[in-house]
């Protein structure tokens, strides 16, 4: 074959080739996504959620005021003293108790919650209450220094809590769902709203309506 002059099956091959070249650019060309606007609350939506928030606030100002109450942290660190070891769950059994007195606070300034019946709400609480404290205690998730802050004042990491008798198969996955929800960087209307939905959709009793 003369030079210069290419077969019928290389002219098909270099066809091919320049398709195949040809699909792969088109296929890495983005189409650019048009931002996605806002979605624009009416005025009772936007009430609704500033009265979430200040009820929420008004549950936690009320804990901090009760906060001469907790049993303190003993200075100690001897590991085997038993009575600082008593000292720090009670400190912790504490905090809890209060937390849960906030959720319960909170809870009954819900528009509808005091509705219905007293079953439906001890249900809706007991069935809510651990995912709340949850939320609650990622929302007080300092990362700077890896640890949960309580009523302001009251910091600890993995060791406190573990020195307060609890397992870091315990501890571990809550300061890990503490992280990742810092990671989303959500205000307090966010977290409040995350309470308000978490409480009355939880287990959705019988005869509690969910809209």
């Amino acid at each position: 074959m003369p030079t210069g002059v290419l077969s019928e099956e290389q002219i098909r091959l270099k066809k091919m080739k320049k398709q195949e070249e040809e699909t792969a650019r088109t296929s890495t060309v983005v189409t650019p996504t048009p931002p996605q606007e806002a979605a624009t609350l009416d005025p009772q939506q936007q009430e609704m959620i500033e009265k979430l928030v200040a009820m929420q606030k008004q549950c936690n100002k009320r804990s901090f005021l009760d906060r001469p109450k907790v049993t303190p942290w003993p200075q100690s660190q001897d590991p085997q003293n038993r009575e600082v070891r008593q000292q720090r769950f009670a400190h912790f059994t504490e905090l809890a108790i209060m937390s849960v007195q906030e959720i319960v606070d909170f809870a009954k300034q819900l528009p509808g919650f005091l509705e219905l019946t007293r079953e439906d709400q001890i249900a809706l609480l007991k069935t809510s209450t651990i995912e709340i404290m949850l939320l609650e205690t990622s929302r007080r998730y300092n990362p700077t220094i890896d640890s949960i802050t309580f009523l302001k004042d009251f910091s600890y990491n993995k060791e406190d809590f573990a020195k307060a008798g609890l397992q870091f198969e315990f501890i571990n996955p809550i300061f890990e769902f503490s992280k990742g929800m810092n990671d989303l960087h959500l205000d307090e209307a966010e977290y409040a709203l995350l309470i308000a939905i978490n409480i009355f959709s939880a287990g959705q009793p019988q005869n509690v309506p969910f809209h």
